[in-house]
């Protein structure tokens, strides 16, 4: 009797260790600017990966046909001019006329660009939107039918600012998701978090 308690006691401990792995926190940051970092939760990835390109940085991690990554958009002068002062000059002027105060770092401008410009952009179906430029995120979902074939890649994004010239898209993929998939892809993304000192 007491070897079936034991191993029924095992059996429990067991069952609760898988069913209650705990998230991880992932801190990302730009490191040629202080006091830029933003945070994601998921026990999915083990590490990421990071580099330069030009002047901006790169993290990527890929597990079980999940695909993460978080890019830091340095803008160069011209940029920072086209995609935020004047956009941002024509919006903060609405929102004056409506006694309101147009955030400092929205993200509608690195998802204004993203979305625009995006390299899949002929490609994407079912194109979704949330959030609001108030908000430290904005975010954007999509699907696109590779060609040829019956397989759909399911991709997701948010979007950050930090100054008036540094975009994050934080992007995530993966092939053919199931609803779970879906599921833990929105929780990733909702864990976003923006830290500026």
């Amino acid at each position: 009797m007491k070897l079936k308690q034991m191993l029924f006691g095992i059996l429990i401990l067991g069952f609760l260790s898988f069913s209650c792995i705990e998230k991880k926190t992932f801190e990302f940051i730009y490191p040629k600017q202080n006091g830029v970092k933003i945070s994601l939760l998921s026990d999915h990835f083990k590490k990421f990966n990071k580099e330069w390109r030009g002047s901006d940085y790169y993290y990527s991690a890929e597990k079980d046909g999940f695909v993460c990554s978080v890019l830091f958009y340095k803008l160069d002068e011209e940029e920072k001019l086209a995609l935020v002062e004047v956009p941002k000059l024509v919006l903060g002027k609405k929102f004056k006329d409506a006694n309101k105060d147009f955030p400092e770092n929205s993200p509608v401008f690195p998802y204004s660009y993203f979305k625009n410009y995006s390299n899949l952009k002929s490609m994407e179906t079912n194109d979704k939107s949330w959030g609001e430029m108030t908000d430290d995120f904005m975010f954007r979902e999509n699907e696109i039918n590779i060609e040829g074939t019956k397989f759909t890649q399911k991709h997701m994004y948010g979007y950050a600012m930090f100054g008036n010239d540094l975009f994050v898209n934080v992007h995530l993929s993966k092939m053919n998701c199931t609803e779970e998939d879906i599921v833990e892809m929105k929780e990733i993304l909702n864990s976003l978090r923006k830290e500026s000192k």
